[in-house]
């Protein structure tokens, strides 16, 4: 998997910091001729960012619906009675 993973072309779009030692990188990625949306958690060791095997990759064609996905669950949570 890590092999698969360095194989891949990468463009990142985003980057999210969850704390010191953790990231999640919003990505385009084209493995084996397939673009993908990518959104992949990434930890820092020995000062460098490694891709972990925990994320979530999406077909182009299904960005949209991930975006009204994400607007959806914002706006769910803009009206929760809990705290965030």
């Amino acid at each position: 998997m890590q092999q698969e993973l360095e194989n891949q072309e990468r463009q990142v779009i985003a980057v999210i910091h969850k704390s010191e030692k953790q990231q999640i990188h919003v990505s385009l990625a084209t493995f084996r001729d397939r673009t993908f949306g990518d959104l992949r958690l990434f930890v820092l060791k020995d000062g460098d960012w490694i891709p972990t095997q925990r994320g979530c990759t999406v077909g182009v064609e299904q960005l949209k619906e991930l975006e009204e996905a994400v607007l959806k669950l914002r706006n769910a949570a803009e009206q929760s009675t809990h705290p965030f």
